[in-house]
């Protein structure tokens, strides 16, 4: 009775089992049929399975979130530590629930050069492969790519420091000015372009994978804006994480668990591979979100104890899927589990454990937040930019205090996941925030606040926001005119061509800035405003 008990412990509990898929007679044949289940519940239990690994999948909006979060809930209550990779901040509103530290992924850096164990020519061929594989290099892009990275390692050894991807980028600039043809040069242009896509900030902070084991964490991933640096991002903690696995003692117990939303974006790679295949005799388990079941790493498909379908409606992943649940040659078999998945409503899954035969259709559970926090109302209302006063406004509407959105905001920002700006003068004056500003905070809010401006003035506009032309495009009687925030990081000269350029497209071009814009230039950005953002900002 006591074994009983604990084991229960053990049990993660996803919802009501509606029916079981059974062998039954009917008109003297045997056939397979969904079949009522009464007063039974799905229950998962990691420990027992054949491995901890589990994979679930289904189309967008059909309740993978809800049921992965579902399954953390009852880790963490088991005491159970895990990281998260969540490429569109899903999980960060549950981050109180499930007792776990949010991070900001554009702000703690993975260095993909730190050598882990290997040597310098291994690791070499390791990032040239990562960055050919998301890439899609040719031979001579990597063999130049090689090159540069064997060469960025050795001038870092001479200067006695770790290379990081802008020392690469650096060495990439180096080879292309000494190019001794021009399809040479047309290769390494080629290739910073690319680099220059998964290059953050300089000065990044570095995250230690070994405290990151010994605790619970969500990184989102939403700070990055290509799916190149994402994908990369992913690969580089997968990697970590199985290179700190190998040198941890083994254990049956599953003691982490890597959970990867959208894993789909790692197709091949190596790292998951690795992982699935050796994670359980380490404690560490898998747990797999994707949209595609064939898109995920042959390791994972065959190796994942515990699979979790929801609703597919596209046909030839219906039907991959359904081959997988029915595990099985027989057609009646198949067809039933393809149909039931065509037609399985929003939060409804069928489940699959190695260990039992038939497979279950269940109704899953909502997860409910058992504390109350605004921090995901925050974060989808500052996807465009929101002032304090319209976000405390619409958060009271929703029962929430002053008080508990203040703690949000503090938080949100202390982890990097929310970013704002304070403006001073009339009419928008006040704290702003915005979640993935594509430039700087200061920049993307002022320029929304302009558009908005022209907007409530009775004048036509939209924001154009990129490298290929002006922020905010005005339409007038007389023609297009371009409209520029300049915060005062740009070099004044540089300007100045822009605002030629732009004089050549634009009937008339205007440019706004900060209040201290030719200081702050000269001075090489400095926070000219941090005293009085302090009184003014809630925090």
């Amino acid at each position: 009775m006591i074994f009983g008990i604990f084991r229960k412990r053990n049990v993660i509990v996803l919802g009501k089992v509606s029916r079981e898929l059974r062998l039954c007679r009917r008109f003297g044949l045997l056939r397979w049929q969904w079949k009522r289940a009464y007063f039974k519940r799905a229950r998962l239990d990691l420990q027992r399975n054949i491995n901890p690994h589990v994979m679930i999948t289904g189309e967008s909006g059909a309740g993978k979130s809800n049921a992965a979060k579902l399954i953390l809930k009852r880790l963490a209550g088991q005491g159970a530590n895990f990281v998260v990779i969540d490429p569109h901040a899903e999980y960060t509103e549950a981050a109180k629930d499930l007792r776990a530290s949010i991070y900001d992924a554009s702000i703690h850096a993975i260095n993909i050069f730190d050598l882990d164990g290997l040597t310098e020519r291994e690791r070499t061929a390791e990032i040239t492969a990562l960055f050919r594989r998301i890439f899609h290099l040719g031979e001579v892009q990597a063999s130049t790519l090689y090159r540069c990275v064997s060469y960025t390692y050795w001038i870092s050894n001479v200067r006695d420091a770790m290379p990081n991807i802008h020392s690469l980028l650096y060495t990439i600039k180096v080879f292309k000015r000494r190019a001794r043809s021009r399809p040479e040069a047309n290769v390494l242009e080629g290739l910073e372009k690319r680099l220059l896509v998964v290059a953050g900030e300089r000065f990044q902070k570095s995250v230690s994978i070994g405290r990151i084991m010994g605790q619970r964490s969500i990184f989102s991933l939403s700070g990055l804006h290509s799916a190149e640096a994402q994908t990369l991002y992913m690969e580089s903690m997968l990697k970590k994480i199985y290179q700190s696995m190998l040198a941890s003692p083994r254990g049956r117990r599953q003691r982490f668990y890597v959970v990867v939303d959208e894993a789909e974006k790692l197709q091949d790679s190596p790292a998951v591979g690795r992982l699935v295949a050796e994670g359980r005799k380490y404690g560490i388990g898998i747990i797999a979100i994707a949209q595609r079941a064939k898109a995920l790493d042959k390791e994972i498909r065959s190796n994942a104890a515990t699979m979790i379908a929801f609703a597919q409606k596209e046909p030839e992943e219906q039907g991959y899927v359904a081959n997988m649940i029915a595990a099985g040659t027989e057609y009646n078999r198949f067809m039933e589990v393809r149909k039931a998945m065509r037609e399985l409503p929003r939060g409804w899954a069928l489940v699959q454990v190695a260990r039992e035969r038939s497979p279950k259709m269940v109704r899953c559970m909502r997860f409910r937040s058992e504390t109350r926090d605004p921090s995901g109302e925050i974060l989808e209302m500052a996807k465009g930019v929101i002032g304090r006063r319209e976000m405390a406004e619409k958060l009271g509407r929703n029962g929430f205090s002053e008080e508990e959105t203040v703690n949000a905001v503090k938080e949100l920002v202390r982890t990097g996941l929310l970013k704002y700006h304070v403006v001073t003068e009339p009419p928008y004056e006040g704290a702003w925030y915005i979640t993935m500003p594509r430039n700087s905070a200061e920049h993307d809010i002022m320029v929304s606040l302009i558009a908005r401006y022209l907007t409530e003035n009775g004048i036509r506009n939209r924001i154009y926001n990129n490298a290929y032309g002006p922020d905010v495009i005005a339409y007038g009687k007389g023609g297009k005119v371009a409209v520029e925030y300049e915060t005062g990081s740009k070099d004044p000269k540089e300007t100045g061509r822009m605002v030629r350029s732009r004089s050549e497209k634009y009937h008339r071009t205007i440019v706004l800035t900060g209040p201290n814009y030719m200081e702050e230039a000269a001075s090489g950005r400095e926070d000219a405003n941090r005293g009085r953002e302090a009184h003014t900002a809630w925090y």
